[in-house]
């Protein structure tokens, strides 16, 4: 079973018994707001999942693969933040655009710097939220501290897939 869903199982499980130990009314309580969690994020989900393999499905997988492959290198990385940047989009866009990518043969390195950038950079974000509510000198400040991190990221990772694959 895949360890990102055991931990997801396991946390649900020790917050469902810290909330049955505040009471029956709490825990039932805590189900109907999971419930409308639910039913309020899986059509979003559907709807980001199929578009994202739309938008793939524009770029052909050899370019995809060729670009921000394992066998790309630096320059897959490179790619990777900036297609983080331009993405105009929530998590559930960006990150189902991820597991596109990583389907279409894109390494971990691409996509770590990918979701980094889009976490950090996003041009969306920079447009309708810092600059009119911080403004200039704020983005200028906050950009020059963590314009780095996507490469960063993404060389760690590179590094770390090459240790882990040695024997």
């Amino acid at each position: 079973m895949n360890p990102g869903l055991l931990i997801i199982y396991a946390l649900m499980i020790v917050l469902g018994a810290v909330a049955l130990s505040g009471g029956v009314e709490r825990f039932r309580l805590g189900v109907i707001r999971g419930i409308e969690q639910i039913i309020r994020l899986l059509p979003r989900m559907l709807c980001a999942l199929v578009g994202a393999g739309f938008l793939v499905k524009l770029i052909p997988t050899n370019m995809i693969s060729g670009l921000l492959g394992a066998d790309a290198g630096f320059l897959a990385i490179i790619i990777g933040t900036m297609t983080g940047i331009l993405i105009p989009a929530g998590p559930v866009v960006s990150f189902s655009i991820a597991a596109v990518f990583a389907n279409e043969g894109a390494s971990v390195a691409a996509l770590v710097a990918f979701i980094t950038s889009w976490s950090v950079h996003a041009l969306h974000r920079i447009i309708i939220f810092e600059i009119p509510l911080l403004g200039l000198s704020f983005l200028r400040l906050r950009l020059l501290s963590v314009m780095i991190l996507p490469l960063i990221a993404g060389l760690l990772t590179m590094v770390a897939a090459r240790i882990a694959s040695t024997p």
